[in-house]
């Protein structure tokens, strides 16, 4: 008679499960989607204007957080390997067609068809990772261990790496080697290390009658459920945090004439929100996920209402520090509820429908306050980040009072 496994306690446990390459392969299988939306946007404002550039980036972006969803519900029905290694071909291959029109000088409308195609078949790495952990540590969960905490800590602090490292990353190939390098990288990378995600052992964990006893794949309806609705409204404004951010930390930045060091003031949000991502598994049981939620979005929501308060660059660096952490936490703790309220076999698809949430927060929050930022000023751009995160913690306190009265 075998003896059950010891519970997951540290993230060394969880290599020992999967072997090194699979740390590797997951995490460079999302760089291209770090990199293609700034890529694109420098690709074509270089060759075609800033203009046209704003429209094609925002088609590939919106595309990508639409097309994640369905991506994600192919892989639950037809398990991830052979979905991931068509769409890291059909990916690559589309961005090389995007370089190939962009020079021809193809008018606007064919160039907007290939960045939504393009978008749409972006490889949905990260929540498809996500799935294989949970698949991976269902045991562990019963057996009261800290492995999903954990594993989704490790993935969230890879998500905040990627999305800092990809823009650099394009800033580096284009002024090294001109503005198609970045989409040449892109794709190169998708078409060898996502098929090697695809490829890994663990692809094979996720699918309908291999999941936890999963027997039968859940109506689609059961995806309007109130815990994946609000899970997703959740990442919607978390996604709408990180735009306001962004666009109201430019605006700061370009106030002093220093908008080329934006990212770095980004990247201090992203440095201790990775840091707090992956010692969030750390925190004691009794310190349930649902108040988790509702604290950490209090957080954000009070440091959004003291930034536009705060004089200098200097105070706001440090208010970037301190949400970073409840950024982090929040992000891990959203994830997990969302896994727990994932109907059968469509694990692959809740987890796409938040990270699509991100993207298509994240996207629609930057337009709309770059453009107060335009119209009235940084104070007014810093006073819209209070906008998601107290939506935010709007929607942390609806799902604590359902999980009151469920444990009733």
């Amino acid at each position: 008679m075998h003896e059950a496994p010891a519970p997951v306690t540290r993230l060394v446990e969880l290599r020992r499960m999967t072997g090194t390459w699979f740390f590797v392969v997951a995490f460079v299988a999302r760089i291209p989607v770090a990199m293609d939306v700034v890529g694109v946007l420098t690709l074509v404002s270089v060759e075609r204007g800033l203009a046209m550039a704003g429209l094609v980036s925002a088609a590939l972006g919106i595309a990508s957080g639409l097309g994640g969803p369905v991506v994600g519900a192919i892989a639950d029905r037809w398990g991830q390997r052979p979905v991931l290694i068509v769409v890291a071909v059909l990916h690559a291959g589309l961005l090389l067609g995007l370089l190939a029109v962009v020079y021809a000088g193809a008018p606007l409308a064919v160039l907007l068809v290939i960045a939504v195609l393009a978008g749409v078949t972006i490889p949905p790495a990260s929540p498809l990772a996500r799935a294989r952990w949970l698949a991976l540590l269902a045991s562990d969960t019963r057996a009261g261990g800290r492995g999903v905490p954990i594993a989704l800590g490790y993935e969230s602090m890879a998500d905040e790496i990627s999305f800092v490292g990809g823009p650099i990353l394009v800033g580096v190939l284009a002024t090294a080697f001109g503005p198609a390098a970045p989409l040449l990288v892109a794709a190169a990378l998708a078409l060898v290390f996502v098929t090697a995600f695809g490829l890994h052992p663990t692809a094979t964990l996720v699918h309908p009658g291999d999941h936890e006893g999963v027997t039968r794949l859940a109506p689609r309806r059961e995806l309007v459920r109130p815990g994946v609705l609000l899970t997703t409204g959740g990442m919607l404004t978390m996604g709408g945090f990180f735009g306001s951010t962004l666009a109201s930390a430019t605006a700061v930045m370009e106030s002093i004439e220093l908008g080329e060091a934006t990212g770095l003031l980004y990247g201090v949000m992203g440095a201790t929100s990775a840091l707090a991502a992956i010692t969030v598994g750390r925190l004691p049981a009794r310190f349930r996920v649902p108040v988790r939620w509702v604290v950490f979005a209090a957080a954000m929501t009070a440091v959004a209402l003291v930034m536009p308060h705060v004089a200098s660059l200097a105070g706001v660096a440090v208010c970037f520090v301190l949400v970073g952490v409840a950024v982090g936490a929040g992000l891990v703790t959203i994830f997990t509820i969302g896994a727990d309220a994932a109907p059968a076999g469509r694990l692959a698809t809740t987890m796409t429908l938040l990270s699509s949430g991100i993207t298509i927060g994240q996207g629609t929050s930057v337009a709309l306050v770059g453009a107060i930022a335009d119209a009235a000023g940084t104070v007014a751009a810093l006073s819209a980040v209070a906008v998601p995160a107290g939506l935010g913690l709007v929607l942390a306190v609806v799902h604590l009072a359902r999980s009151a009265r469920a444990r009733r």
